[in-house]
């Protein structure tokens, strides 16, 4: 008893010599004129320190995972921002991140996940994949994973339960806006295939380009080029239809870069930081022509999507037909930790070229059209083609 009591003393002395090392060292940079912002921060870590310390050595089983408690106290100080966008990653995760950014393929169900108002949302369905397939809808809640409540589930624990090996399967409990009951869809898992950018041509005289963007990576801004460039070279083509239903965005840059596509010149995006220092962001040019321009966007359309949008109706160079957007419009830094694992810390805010601010509020289209309930007909696309052959003519 008496060694474990001094093992204790000493533990605990070491801790606050090294807390006042720290503290002394910060204070000594900024001076001695009052509490720093430091000395206070130091001053709030003693009972953190001394929690840790009792459950170290006083805590029933001996052989606790600290890694995994100083895992979940990072995940309690995050979650105690009440903001769904800052998020701890384990090592698991962060490798998950940078892979969906960069390779554009994984294992899982083909849906984009956030916590909105403290449910698990689902922010759209990846076209073509098993939860596409499946009937899954921007706005579902994921009330259930196979039986188990998702109250109080943190982003990560979903992701890392969602994903997995191709053909074992995962059943949901959904609850769907003006449905009563919960739906238990059943989903087999896949190897999910991201194409940034699809094409196509349409309308009465195959006049109309047809764009699709699924997700701003850093494939997207040179597959687009590309089709641009096709575009460019096929005299035919006289209006352009860009699609960004369900698009959950993703990089910053890549928002930038897709929207000074058909913007060529003009403020993009202002990016607001924690200092309230606002850096306007202008378009980087183009060289294609100005067609006719209409964007289709719907609840399932967030962040980089909602950046283009808000940039193209604001400029004026197009028309926004749909539904109101998603409405996240922060933006996420992704910070590496010694360990391997990572922070996603919201650094700022961002507005529209006229200074509109959508967190939590969305965009809304230029022309409401609500989608078809039987799915069998778009009806959003038909209207945009009927709309822009209208105007051609």
């Amino acid at each position: 008893m008496i060694n474990m009591k001094r093992k204790r003393i000493i533990t605990l002395i070491s801790i606050f010599v090294l807390v006042s090392i720290i503290s002394g060292f910060l204070f000594y940079n900024v001076g001695a004129n009052g509490k720093t912002n430091e000395e206070v921060l130091f001053d709030n870590l003693e009972p953190f320190f001394e929690a840790l310390n009792l459950v170290r050595f006083e805590y029933v089983k001996k052989d606790i995972d600290l890694d995994k408690v100083i895992q979940g106290a990072i995940r309690g100080m995050l979650k105690a921002l009440d903001d769904p966008y800052t998020r701890y990653m384990d090592t698991q995760a962060l490798k998950r991140e940078q892979e969906d950014m960069f390779l554009g393929h994984f294992g899982g169900l083909g849906i984009i996940i956030s916590i909105k108002d403290d449910q698990l949302t689902i922010i759209s369905p990846i076209e073509d994949t098993p939860a596409y397939r499946a009937g899954i809808k921007a706005g579902d809640k994921i009330v259930e994973i196979d039986g188990k409540s998702t109250e109080g589930i943190g982003l990560d624990e979903a992701v890392n339960v969602l994903r997995g090996e191709k053909g074992t399967e995962v059943t949901l409990g959904i609850k769907r806006e003006n449905v009563e009951e919960v739906l238990e869809i059943t989903i087999i898992r896949d190897i999910i295939e991201v194409k940034a950018v699809k094409k196509e041509v349409m309308g009465k005289n195959n006049t109309l380009a047809y764009i699709r963007i699924t997700t701003f990576n850093v494939n997207t801004e040179p597959e687009l080029e590309e089709v641009l460039n096709e575009f460019k070279k096929d005299s035919d083509i006289q209006g352009i239809i860009l699609d960004l239903r369900n698009n959950p965005g993703g990089l910053l840059d890549s928002a930038i870069e897709i929207a000074s596509k058909f913007i060529k010149e003009g403020p993009i995006v202002h990016i607001k930081d924690r200092d309230g220092i606002v850096a306007t962001i202008e378009s980087r040019g183009n060289k294609y022509p100005e067609w006719p321009l209409f964007v289709l966007i719907n609840e399932g359309s967030a962040s980089a999507s909602e950046i283009v949008a808000g940039a193209v109706q604001d400029s004026g160079r197009g028309k926004l037909l749909g539904e109101r957007t998603f409405g996240k419009g922060v933006v996420q830094q992704v910070f590496n930790l010694s360990d391997g694992s990572g922070v996603a810390i919201t650094t700022s805010e961002y507005f529209t070229p006229n200074e509109r601010s959508i967190n939590h509020i969305g965009i809304e289209p230029d022309i409401l059209v609500e989608p078809a309930e039987d799915d069998e007909q778009d009806m959003q696309l038909n209207k945009a083609i009927q709309l822009l052959e209208e105007e051609l003519r």
